[in-house]
């Protein structure tokens, strides 16, 4: 593999919707809601998605958008629009509903009391790719990054009993995202790794020590983080022994 190929994050048009794909299994199998209801709410952030690229808000739909400040921005856009407005009413409420239950979703909400039911959510997902001259630019979430500390409870996955500071911007405890695979090795595999299964949730001391620790440290991290996720990464398609997972990291 090609180690000087650009990691970079991006906004753009993708081939795949994971937030899409995520949304869906969320909706039925954690949710429990009935086939019908989620096409209502698939039906409105369908016709929600068309208006936004009539705007000029997306290129393509709603789910492209992988930053929760953008989607605020965008939904707050979409209340103040007349014509939207007139629409939802005419709709009875079903384009604001849908929108507003997809942005619950966004932000992670509930999500702290998942932990039992989060496998029901892994998934092979088609990886997101975009090439321009020679540089790879891998997509990553902001949501899915958020919705995963979420999924921790925002304790450090490495060690709950670790302690942080409180974030101004979330009023939660400040922790990191860290995708236990880099996003580096991407071209090894033929499915997404920025997926639930891959990021787990890290205090700033045990992530610095993952990235700058000595070997012999990361490697026993890397291992424990594999006891943790290895059957979760083998439902999402990603099969790896425990060496090869800590050497993704570590070397």
């Amino acid at each position: 593999m090609n180690r000087n190929r650009e990691e970079e994050q991006v906004r753009s048009e993708s081939k795949v919707s994971i937030l899409k794909d995520y949304y869906s299994r969320y909706l039925i199998d954690i949710r429990g809601l009935k086939r019908s209801t989620v096409n209502h709410y698939f039906d409105a952030l369908n016709n929600i998605s068309r208006k936004l690229k009539s705007m000029g808000l997306v290129q393509e739909d709603i789910y492209e958008i992988g930053d929760i400040e953008r989607l605020s921005e965008v939904r707050e856009i979409l209340f103040g629009a007349e014509e939207f407005m007139a629409q939802d009413k005419r709709g009875n409420q079903m384009y604001s509903a849908g929108l507003n239950n997809y942005y619950r979703f966004a932000c992670g909400e509930s999500f702290s009391k998942l932990k039992d039911k989060v496998k029901l959510l892994d998934m092979p997902i088609e990886m997101n790719l975009r090439e321009k001259s020679e540089v790879y630019r891998w997509q990553r979430s902001e949501i899915i990054k958020i919705q995963s500390l979420e999924l921790a409870g925002y304790q450090c996955e490495l060690d709950s009993s670790h302690q942080s500071f409180i974030a101004e911007k979330t009023k939660k405890p400040y922790m990191e995202g860290h995708h236990a695979i880099p996003l580096r090795h991407q071209t090894r595999f033929s499915v997404s790794l920025d997926i639930y299964a891959n990021i787990v949730c890290l205090c700033p001391t045990c992530h610095r020590r993952l990235h700058y620790g000595i070997v012999e440290d990361r490697f026993e991290m890397m291992s424990r983080l594999y006891e943790d996720r290895s059957s979760r990464l083998a439902q999402s398609g990603i099969y790896l022994s425990k060496e090869e997972f800590a050497k993704t990291s570590v070397l």
